[in-house]
């Protein structure tokens, strides 16, 4: 029995001393270290699929990329300095590649084409004010379908392009609030989506030879649908698409284009929010939103059974996309520890391949923050998910600081995912809490609704309330509380320090709005047609201009008593720079503590990794005078 004992005591020491082994030792990483991280997004074959072709920082702005099949070293393709590439595609049948970018971040996407080895790029969509973006390659890979407001700012058209003849063709000239969904792979029909507001949308059709348009999904007296097109069937006999009748979710159907009958496909107790097939239709793809992460199923149609994927640790896999030929598979991964990187699965041999490292290699990724899913009750007794994160180095009986970050949007999730300043701010002792207030999407069409025409009520009541259940946690310095946030997260925070004014000890605005009359009334041409769901989300200008007012951050400035920072884009199309110029004039005439930093080559949101640095930077350093009290 000793014998045993000794043995048993012996297996626990080693199994003790090898955790002990496992466990890193805690170390903080500077920003630029956290920024040296490399965005992946836009993978595409090359005809031959022997290489991939991305969209990467790696070098600080982000370019295209390429990488072999089989993995490999990647290689940069173009050398943009200023300008950033947002998505490529490989030319299916030659050797070039299409690819958009920007001016600066005005949003004035252009369509360039150029040898897929590199060199001169030609603009197919030349204008000083054009917005174009490419939207489908034909079945046969000898065209594709953009969009173009080169007619008139507020509407995008539907254009062809034949590269055997470089020239376009209007296809169909838009009249509303309609957006491209797909188009059927024998050329003759294009699916649109017809907005009403977020909660009210239907299905229309276009027959591209008669020009006739029909609304597969009208519902006249049934309240208010959302009727989605997701994908035409490779047969072109089917439109799929997604519809939240008589369900707070989304569900997916099917209907038959001859018929008319509609046949349900798939639903679940979260929202369906993606469908597609592969090239030849072979697979079927769909994409389900469980609690804010995407849980994607693959059903090989030809065996009718569900195709493994790969397990990953503590993330998600997102963006899959097949090859032409159907062997190959592409995914991203991500995760709160793990950046984006990309993925190759080979369905003839059953391998998969990471072929893109995105973290850092100076940073222990154990040491980093892996978030917990919680929830806590908010004033009218909802409850309010959100993502905690904190950091690995707390020891008994500290009280830490805490950010809560707020999303933009407000049509949007705050989902489990690598932020490089999120992870910096744990990194150096922040807790970080990150709530889908009420008006998030992803919890059901009642919840999606609840911030309308109430910004800056009970959302921001929602964060208040964020605070209260930090306070419930043994860990947490509740007077050292700041709220961040770009977008409507920007202004949720200025809304934060106005009409909250005792509750944050500070708050960091990137872009926020102040003034929700002239937010209102400089929104992009292009957005005019959805006019009238602003007016719903946000307020009418004209109807009404009291509570607009009273719910502008601006016209109560006299309130805010704790310290702003402020992040602003000189050519944001959506939230113009006078939008800060104004709080932040407002605050100096008071003599309020405000720190403001303008980027004339940047738009809504920084995207270029010198500005991220020099930015955030800037905030570490309010941060550590303003909470962490030490000298800047």
């Amino acid at each position: 029995m000793r014998k045993v004992l000794c043995l048993i005591s012996a297996v626990l020491f080693l199994l003790i001393s090898w955790q002990c082994s496992q466990t890193p030792k805690f170390k903080t990483y500077p920003l630029e270290t956290f920024f040296d991280y490399k965005s992946v997004s836009s993978a595409t074959f090359s005809p031959d699929e022997k290489t991939i072709a991305y969209i990467s920082n790696a070098s600080g702005v982000h370019n295209i990329w390429t990488v072999s099949t089989s993995g490999g070293t990647s290689k940069q393709l173009t050398n943009e300095t200023k300008n950033t590439i947002l998505f490529v595609t490989w030319c299916p049948n030659r050797d070039s590649m299409i690819y958009g970018q920007d001016e600066g971040g005005n949003e004035n996407f252009h369509i360039f084409i150029m040898p897929a080895k590199g060199g001169p790029a030609t603009d197919l969509t030349p204008g000083k004010d054009v917005r174009a973006q490419i939207l489908k390659w034909s079945k046969d890979g000898n065209s594709f379908l953009y969009m173009s407001n080169k007619r008139d700012p507020r509407l995008f058209d539907i254009y062809k392009f034949d590269l055997g003849t470089a020239q376009s063709e209007m296809l169909y000239q838009t009249q509303a609030s309609e957006s491209f969904a797909d188009w059927s792979d024998d050329e003759k029909k294009l699916a649109f989506s017809l907005f009403y507001v977020a909660t009210d949308m239907d299905v229309l059709v276009y027959d591209i030879e008669t020009q006739k348009m029909e609304n597969l999904t009208a519902h006249p007296g049934q309240g208010e649908i959302v009727n989605e097109p997701a994908t035409f069937s490779p047969d072109s006999k089917w439109l799929y698409f997604l519809n939240d009748k008589d369900s707070e979710f989304m569900k997916l159907k099917r209907i038959n284009l001859a018929t008319k009958g509609v046949e349900a496909v798939e639903e679940a107790n979260w929202d369906v929010i993606s469908a597609g097939f592969s090239f030849n239709g072979r697979y079927f793809v769909t994409g389900i939103n469980e609690d804010g992460s995407t849980k994607i199923k693959i059903t090989d149609v030809q065996e009718n059974k569900e195709v493994p994927l790969p397990l990953l640790p503590n993330g998600e896999i997102k963006g899959l996309e097949f090859s032409r030929s159907e062997r190959y598979l592409i995914y991203y991964f991500n995760g709160d520890r793990q950046p984006t990187n990309l993925y190759v699965v080979d369905l003839q041999n059953n391998k998969n391949l990471q072929l893109t490292n995105s973290l850092p290699k100076e940073i222990d990724q154990r040491i980093l923050s892996e978030s917990e899913l919680v929830r806590y009750a908010t004033f009218d007794g909802k409850q309010i998910p959100a993502y905690l994160y904190k950091p690995v180095n707390m020891k008994a009986g500290e009280k830490r600081p805490v950010i809560i970050e707020v999303h933009g949007g407000p049509m949007f999730q705050s989902t489990k995912s690598f932020s490089p300043l999120r992870q910096y701010l744990v990194n150096n002792g922040y807790v970080v809490l990150l709530p889908n207030v009420r008006g998030s999407t992803g919890y059901g069409k009642t919840y999606h609704i609840l911030d309308d025409h109430d910004w800056g009520g009970a959302p921001l009541q929602d964060v208040v309330w964020g605070k209260k259940f930090l306070a419930t946690l043994d860990y947490v310095d509740t007077s050292k509380v700041v709220i961040l946030g770009g977008s409507y997260g920007g202004y949720m925070t200025l809304a934060g320090l106005t009409f909250a004014p005792d509750v944050f000890a500070a708050g960091v605005d990137i872009c926020g709005p102040s003034n929700l009359q002239t937010l209102l009334a400089s929104v992009p041409p292009y957005w005019e047609p959805f006019i009238k769901y602003f007016h719903r989300e946000v307020g009418n200008p004209k109807a009404d201009q009291k509570f607009l007012k009273e719910r502008s951050p601006l016209f109560s400035a006299e309130k805010i008593q704790r310290p702003l920072f402020v992040i602003q884009g000189a050519n944001d199309p959506r939230v113009k720079q006078q939008e800060s110029d104004q709080i932040v004039d407002a605050l100096k005439k008071k003599g309020g503590v405000v720190e403001y930093m303008i980027f004339p080559d940047e738009g809504h949101g920084l995207r270029k990794k010198e500005n991220q640095i020099k930015a955030y930077n800037k905030v570490r350093e309010f941060l550590d005078q303003y909470i962490m009290n030490k000298a800047s």
